[in-house]
């Protein structure tokens, strides 16, 4: 089972930036995963809200900065101000960083507000020798079908709405058609699901634990990975 750091060790330190997943590495996680949006000028900035105002110092929509002026806001005093020096960092730089060390699992954030940022992500993951230990994901199947018509090889997780939780079979060889896992709400699991779901051929992923309760819960499935805000939940016991 994969653990997965949710924007990072984002716990113990502010998430989707450089300390969060500097720390879940040194914690030992199999995969940190982050979330990216377009800036102005077509960058890929790994942030989580479509808004800089709770995770920065700033105010707006990250689309409506240029890469330069978001480099300037500080992205860790609101968590502590031990880390009032943490900038957003780009997915370039975050590849550039971790894709050496530890699997990256990028999810793509209100992608029809977002027009392009599909290639945009596939052509940064392009410059890097990628493997399935990078993965792209999303709650909006049309946006991993353009992942996947733009790089079939890469692989990709579909993040599954608890209110839209109806896997027919139909459903399950739909996704299986451009998803090579299926992130889902802790909420939602049970066994015969996951059969049912690898029967298919997809991954299963659950999403997010935050208490050790959860936690030891998940440790009796038969589950691919765990997304959580706290590695050592699971880490301890490798």
């Amino acid at each position: 089972m994969y653990i997965i750091a949710h924007r990072g060790s984002s716990s113990a330190a502010p998430e989707n930036t450089i300390a969060a997943f500097d720390l879940a590495v040194q914690q030992g996680a199999d995969y940190i995963e982050l979330d990216v949006q377009l800036t102005m000028d077509q960058h890929v900035a790994v942030i989580h809200d479509d808004t800089v105002d709770r995770t920065s110092n700033g105010s707006g929509l990250v689309k409506g900065y240029t890469l330069d002026r978001l480099k300037k806001l500080d992205a860790g005093s609101w968590f502590h101000s031990q880390y009032a020096n943490e900038r957003i960092p780009t997915l370039q730089e975050i590849l550039e960083r971790y894709s050496q060390r530890v699997g990256i699992l990028i999810e793509i954030k209100h992608p029809k507000r977002q027009i392009g940022i599909e290639k945009a992500v596939v052509d940064i993951i392009n410059r890097f020798a990628y493997s399935r230990h990078i993965m792209v994901q999303s709650f909006d199947a049309n946006a991993l079908q353009r992942v996947k018509a733009y790089a079939p090889s890469l692989r990709t997780a579909f993040i599954i709405k608890p209110s839209a939780f109806k896997l027919t079979k139909r459903k399950l060889a739909e996704y299986s058609s451009f998803a090579d896992c299926l992130n889902m709400k802790k909420t939602m699991i049970n066994r015969w699901w996951i059969d049912r779901i690898h029967s298919f051929g997809m991954d299963v992923f659950i999403w997010t634990v935050k208490d050790q309760k959860t936690a030891d819960r998940m440790k009796t499935y038969h589950i691919d990975g765990v997304v959580t805000d706290h590695p050592p939940f699971f880490l301890k016991e490798k």
